[in-house]
């Protein structure tokens, strides 16, 4: 079954160890009474060979660097960080998506991390609306002020979350992504699409144009249009809220706002629900993005934070994770399932007879 972990988070038995990176200073930072680190991880590269070498990588030595980096990004931003992080490939039959779970590990990171303002890094492909907003609401019970960063993807219901912050901050190879919701892995509007094709082909061949139809016609239920029309209109309705409220703080009749959510829910303009939208397209679309590198040292430390993160999902079987520096290290993992094949009674077996002598012909 799915299982919910805590992070051992007690010393690592090596005590001590060194990681080469000339992007930061040569000066130790004390971890933990026994753990020093004297330089930055950064790359996937060398985060792998460090630990490679180590014999380490998927418990409490691991959780230390991320621990520490964390630690560094808040003396850069001067605020409190969260992390939201999931596993963003290879997650076939695994539920690596926003779900109402999520709201556990949310509670848990808000309860620990004080202060009106905090930095929350997020990495997701997206998942349930619903409880999108529950997460937005809890968040922004507590926070006055919020800012997304966004290392990597952030589609979907993500995307939606990230417009619920006063600025997010991206880097070149970070990914909003459209919001047009999907119904059973099928995208809502295409759905919509092909049954509005329907009608207009019905005015003008008449019922002869239902021949071709037919087959999807016994696919889907006809209540499935009204469900498809909801989930676009929840989405629109949760994004112009938010970008209104928190981000561009205006009415949400503003023309920006609709500019922004008619742009990210066309299903037509971006045919596909898991295309990049880059940075310098989320500037010019309007919203508050600011880059990364504007902060010196910013873009490295949580460049390899996430890289950090990449490699503990590589080596281990979670796809979630929940960190701040407070103590809540925590996250799932995809279920494992055991097979035993049922022993055969020997007793149970029909009886063959043996070979006997052959047979004579005539």
């Amino acid at each position: 079954m799915e299982g919910d972990y805590l992070i051992s988070m007690s010393k690592p038995k090596k005590k001590g160890f060194t990681v080469k990176n000339a992007n930061y200073s040569n000066r130790s930072v004390v971890v933990d009474k026994d753990i020093q680190l004297d330089l930055e991880l950064e790359t996937y590269q060398s985060i792998s060979d460090y630990f490679s070498n180590t014999g380490e990588g998927n418990g409490t030595e691991a959780f230390a660097f991320r621990k520490e980096t964390m630690r560094r990004i808040e003396q850069l931003i001067e605020r409190s960080l969260i992390c939201y992080i999931t596993k963003t490939s290879n997650v076939q039959g695994t539920p690596a998506f926003i779900d109402d779970s999520d709201l556990t590990g949310f509670s848990d990171l808000v309860q620990t991390t004080p202060g009106n303002a905090v930095d929350v890094v997020i990495v997701s492909n997206g998942g349930a609306p619903e409880a999108t907003e529950r997460i937005v609401h809890l968040l922004r019970e507590k926070y006055e002020t919020i800012r997304f960063i966004v290392p990597s993807n952030a589609f979907s219901a993500a995307t939606l979350i990230c417009f619920s912050g006063d600025e997010i901050l991206m880097e070149s190879q970070s990914s909003l992504g459209p919001i047009d919701p999907q119904v059973g892995g099928i995208p809502a509007r295409a759905i919509l699409r092909a049954f509005e094709a329907l009608e207009v082909r019905l005015k003008e061949e008449g019922p002869r144009a239902l021949t071709a139809y037919m087959p999807m016609l016994t696919k889907y239920d006809l209540h499935l249009l009204e469900i498809c029309k909801s989930a676009e209109d929840l989405s629109k309705e949760l994004a112009s809220n938010w970008l209104s409220r928190y981000m561009l703080k205006c009415d949400e009749k503003d023309k920006r706002v609709a500019d922004i959510v008619d742009f990210f829910s066309k299903y037509d303009i971006h045919k596909s629900h898991g295309r990049s939208i880059g940075r310098d397209r989320a500037i010019e679309l309007g919203l508050r993005v600011s880059k990364m590198e504007n902060t010196e040292g910013l873009f490295s430390l949580v460049h390899s934070l996430y890289n950090q993160h990449l490699f503990f999902f590589d080596k281990t079987g979670f796809y979630k994770l929940f960190e701040n520096t407070r103590g809540i290290s925590w996250g799932r993992t995809a279920p494992t399932i055991t097979f035993q094949l049922p022993l055969i009674n020997p007793q149970g077996m029909p009886q063959v007879a043996p070979p006997g002598p052959p047979k004579q012909s005539n």
